[in-house]
């Protein structure tokens, strides 16, 4: 099922590598371990490099570097909390009403009290991955046109690299939705941009008319919904992304765009996915191919034996195994660290299924940030286990893909975008209906009850840990302030509020200092 990963993971990273000269990053300190540069000899003479690179850059959210998990293809970058999506679970979760991770690794203790700085080592990963991406997938692009593949006598490959173009650049489409999302701006890399060009910031409304121009552009040349190798996206992937955008663009550029996020929930939902019949199953090691995977539109592939890194589900996973959850199947040592916060917990009613929180001996306030002791309550809803109760393939890394884009999710922006709009909302009524009876519950849903204030609750419960949450609460004007707190927001036991300038994190201090001419600082932490 994870085709794409496993045929060409280490092959991959061997011919990508040399994607990137030794001095294309420099600029951004972010240097390959591979100084080798590529030729046109290398795809002349073999073919497959196109995929195999391809594969590289789907693996670049999935792992770390070139050969075993301790490898990172970013020079100077740890190869833990430096890969892409553990970097990007971690400012979406940690500082929110959701998570709390309770190491005491520089950096980590802000994030989770919403007091981060611009030399924050957690933030400039996650900026060092977003511009990694941006320029291996442009490198891809610009190796990989019409004319090149004529000029190596492969014209016959054009329809095939056509495909695998249009996927590179929703992958760098991608890391600049990121990029909208946690910095507002980025020092932008694309084919035009030359290897050891410093890069021009381009602004968030730029970003954002940029990323929508290059989904709309790809959607033809993608692949249908539901017909491409598992691991890879498709004309639905788009959609989806694009709804996204959507429904962010009142907060990101000042346009409101409802409609076109439900134009493209609607796309979705036409497309033949559907709900899963267990929630549960969604998260576990076999989602790829249990009786929930109908609901998935785009997830990131882990494997055990073929994909190791210490971040993804990864750190998800062993970072949520306490030391006394052996009771459980988790499927992992565990890492001992990270909770969830009260406020979540107390959004679950007693009969809900999506409440999958361990409490015995622990308690619910988080009297301390950093403790290894029994405070805070656990969640088992990642595990390395499947649907039948056996083990993941490897105890210390996990086959539990990362669910990013899922039906469910799709169901409730399509409801939040209608109630935003002020549209009819009976269709939206029976989409979340069909989330809540999934989860067992018996209380009535109906179109008055159908408000912003529980869209928002009900995205924390069904969504809870996926990736979404400081997103979420920005654009419901919850994240910064003082209308919403929860405990260790703003370093204070009990919460309290926070400056609006904390809606976007630094760019890294050292990135401005290597490019002063051309990045700034996001307004608050000069």
């Amino acid at each position: 099922m994870k085709n794409i990963f496993k045929t060409t993971k280490y092959a991959a990273f061997a011919v990508i590598a040399t994607l990137v000269l030794n001095s294309c990053m420099g600029d951004l300190d972010v240097i390959p371990e591979d100084p080798s540069i590529i030729t046109d000899e290398i795809f002349k003479d073999n073919p497959d490099a196109y995929k195999q690179n391809l594969g590289k850059l789907y693996a670049g959210l999935a792992v770390s570097g070139p050969t075993d998990a301790g490898s990172s293809d970013i020079q100077g970058l740890d190869a833990g909390y430096g890969q892409y999506m553990r970097a990007y679970w971690v400012m979406q979760e940690i500082p929110t009403d959701e998570a709390l991770l309770h190491w005491g690794d520089a950096g980590i203790p802000e994030l989770g009290t919403c007091t981060w700085t611009a030399s924050n080592q957690f933030i400039r990963a996650m900026y060092l991955r977003i511009s990694y991406q941006a320029r291996v997938t442009s490198e891809f692009l610009s190796m990989t046109t019409e004319s090149k593949l004529n000029n190596r006598g492969q014209s016959n490959l054009i329809p095939e690299v056509k495909v695998y173009r249009a996927e590179a650049r929703f992958l760098r489409a991608f890391s600049y939705f990121n990029a909208i999302d946690l910095f507002g701006k980025v020092g932008f890399i694309d084919e035009n941009v030359t290897l050891g060009q410093l890069p021009v910031e381009k602004n968030r409304k730029d970003l954002f008319d940029y990323v929508e121009s290059e989904l709309l552009a790809i959607i033809p040349d993608l692949k249908d919904p539901r017909t491409n190798e598992y691991g890879r996206v498709d004309k639905a992937a788009a959609w989806m992304l694009l709804a996204k955008m959507y429904l962010n663009s009142e907060v990101w550029t000042g346009a409101n765009r409802y409609a076109d996020c439900i134009t493209m929930c609607e796309n979705i939902m036409g497309a033949g996915y559907a709900i899963g019949t267990n929630y549960d199953y969604l998260f576990l090691a076999d989602n790829d191919k249990n009786s929930s995977s109908s609901e998935f539109i785009y997830t990131i592939p882990q494997d055990g034996l073929h994909l190791q890194s210490y971040g993804g589900m990864s750190f998800v996973i062993q970072a949520a195994t306490l030391s006394d959850m052996g009771s459980l199947n988790m499927g992992v040592g565990g890492w001992n660290g990270a909770t969830i916060r009260p406020e979540l917990y107390n959004k679950f009613t007693s009969e809900d299924k999506r409440a999958m929180f361990f409490k015995d001996g622990h308690s619910l306030d988080l009297s301390q940030l950093n403790s290894d002791t029994k405070i805070g309550y656990g969640t088992f809803k990642f595990r390395n286990t499947t649907s039948t109760g056996a083990k993941g393939s490897h105890n210390d890394f996990v086959d539990t893909d990362y669910p990013l884009f899922r039906l469910g999710d799709v169901y409730l922006m399509y409801a939040e975008a209608v109630v935003r709009s002020g549209g009819d909302k009976t269709k939206a009524v029976g989409y979340v209906k069909e989330l809540r009876d999934r989860a067992k519950i018996t209380s009535n849903l109906s179109s008055n009850n159908l408000t912003l204030d529980f869209i928002l609750d009900e995205r924390a419960r069904e969504l809870y840990w996926e990736g979404w949450r400081r997103q979420d609460l920005i654009r419901f004007g919850k994240f910064t302030g003082q209308s919403y707190k929860w405990q260790w927001k703003g370093n204070v036991h009990e919460g309290a509020s926070i400056p609006d300038f904390r809606n976007l994190y630094p760019l890294p201090e050292d990135q401005i200092s290597m490019n002063p001419g051309n990045l700034t600082q996001n307004q608050g932490y000069n």
